[in-house]
């Protein structure tokens, strides 16, 4: 039987909660809060990157990224997610943030909505753990780059044409370098990587439709 939309969003839903909950427990355990957080990361961005296959319109994912939003910013208040957000560290609401923005194309092309958010949950995800194997610290490094856009090369092709998707990969890896605590603009890569992802991909599209 397939699944309708509203049991898709249950379900992403609820692995999103529970991810929550597994972050919170490894950082009770001892696990770092940059690695246990990487578990929300995923979690969250798979379902938003993978939405045009399962909903027919924005309003699902939409719903799901604002849904998250309140819940960081809940947190912040009462430290519910202490495995996900911390008081006084903004920086984890800027993914549903840039999800917001980047999902504004998904009437030009769902795929360009919501490739970016799934880039941050695998190619940002996986950068930072490659940095902290390679580098035995937090830094911003060229092997953990190497593995973001290896990973998130190959979803380019879900975008038409697939140059426009490669253009949005190697804008999203090169942002994503230069962004955040470590790097030259101090600005969340979690919000600029995506949004610099979507906005060279809405260009682009734009361009493209002129023409």
């Amino acid at each position: 039987m397939t699944m309708t939309p509203l049991a898709w969003a249950f379900l992403f839903t609820s692995l999103l909660l529970g991810s929550f909950l597994v972050a919170n427990y490894l950082v009770a355990r001892g696990v770092p809060f940059h690695l246990a957080r990487k578990v929300a990361h995923l979690s969250a961005g798979v379902p938003i990157g993978l939405s045009p296959l399962v909903f027919p319109s924005v309003w699902y994912p939409a719903g799901l990224a604002l849904a998250f939003l309140a819940l960081l910013t809940l947190s912040h208040q009462i430290d519910l997610l202490p495995g996900v957000s911390r008081r006084g560290r903004w920086s984890e609401v800027g993914f549903p943030m840039a999800v917001l923005l980047c999902l504004s194309l998904w009437p030009i092309s769902p795929w360009a909505a919501a490739l970016p958010g799934l880039w941050v949950a695998l190619g940002d995800g996986v950068a930072g753990l490659v940095r902290a194997l390679v580098y035995k610290r937090p830094c911003k490094g060229l092997w953990g780059s190497a593995a973001c856009i290896a990973l998130c090369a190959p979803f380019a092709v879900l975008v038409h044409p697939f140059w426009i998707g490669v253009a949005g990969v190697i804008g999203f890896t090169i942002t994503e370098y230069l962004s955040g605590d470590l790097a030259p603009i101090k600005v969340d890569d979690n919000l600029s990587a995506p949004v610099a992802a979507a906005s060279i991909m809405g260009v682009l599209l734009g361009v493209l439709w002129v023409l």
